[in-house]
């Protein structure tokens, strides 16, 4: 038997977001409510829970593995072995696993990101491609990246002032 799904998270009501903003302080409130209501009138239209696309597909882009795979399909169909070779090839770790890549790939072809085909033959093969909507979340992506990349040298150099300024507190988990 399967066990009840979680209880859909509600939104703060109007008290709540009341008294969060007052003891924020006037001043701050000020500058914070019409974001804070925007935030919670988009999180009641698109969703707020742990699963919803706005978060997972967020959260599923800016994982390894599911980033470098939006990377590599973006050139066109590869092949499950390929994909699992050129991954290998251009990480950090220089390797990944069956059951990640396997993994990763079926939580991408769930948001309709990509697109798995079974191709018939002795043995059959099985190809991965993007999707017209993994092509536009890939768009969206790639922007990121390349914006990253332009402000990496500041990046850098803020992490070696807070290192400084805090050494020992903030370590380079990864993911």
């Amino acid at each position: 038997m399967r066990d009840a799904p979680p209880p859909e998270p509600r939104l703060a009501t109007e008290a709540e977001i009341i008294e969060a903003l007052a003891a924020i302080g006037a001043e701050r409130a000020a500058e914070h409510e019409a974001g804070l209501r925007t935030l919670l009138a988009k999180m009641a239209r698109y969703g707020h829970g742990r699963n919803e696309p706005v978060r997972a597909v967020a959260a599923l882009l800016g994982d390894r593995w599911s980033s470098l795979t939006m990377h590599l399909l973006h050139s066109g169909m590869l092949r499950h072995a390929d994909l699992r070779r050129l991954m290998a090839l251009v990480s950090a770790e220089r390797e990944v696993s069956q059951r990640m890549l396997t993994l990763k790939l079926r939580l991408l072809e769930r948001d309709g990101l990509i697109e798995r085909s079974v191709v018939d033959g002795a043995p059959p093969r099985v190809e991965y491609r993007l999707t017209e909507l993994g092509r536009g979340a890939y768009a969206h992506f790639a922007a990121l990246v390349a914006w990253t990349e332009s402000v990496t040298p500041r990046i850098r150099a803020a992490r070696e002032r807070y290192d400084h300024l805090h050494p020992g507190e903030a370590e380079d988990e990864g993911d």
